[in-house]
């Protein structure tokens, strides 16, 4: 399979948190919805911290004007 240019991971975040629980390996889960392993390590640990938060009770601040 070919890789893409560019997709929104968060289109694909569902797929990716069913793979990552069905035990697949990052690059196992880059190669089976085409995008880069590296996508996937980042898209993981950012996705751990943002749990890691809202366990510890801290939620993001919304961005943007009021």
């Amino acid at each position: 399979m070919s890789r893409q240019k560019y997709t929104h991971i968060q289109v694909k975040e569902e797929e990716i948190l069913a793979l990552r629980e069905a035990g697949a390996t990052r690059q196992e889960i880059a190669n089976q919805l085409g995008l880069s392993k590296v996508q996937i390590k980042n898209w993981i640990n950012r996705y751990n911290r943002k749990q890691a938060k809202q366990e510890a009770g801290i939620f993001p601040k919304p961005k943007g004007r009021p």
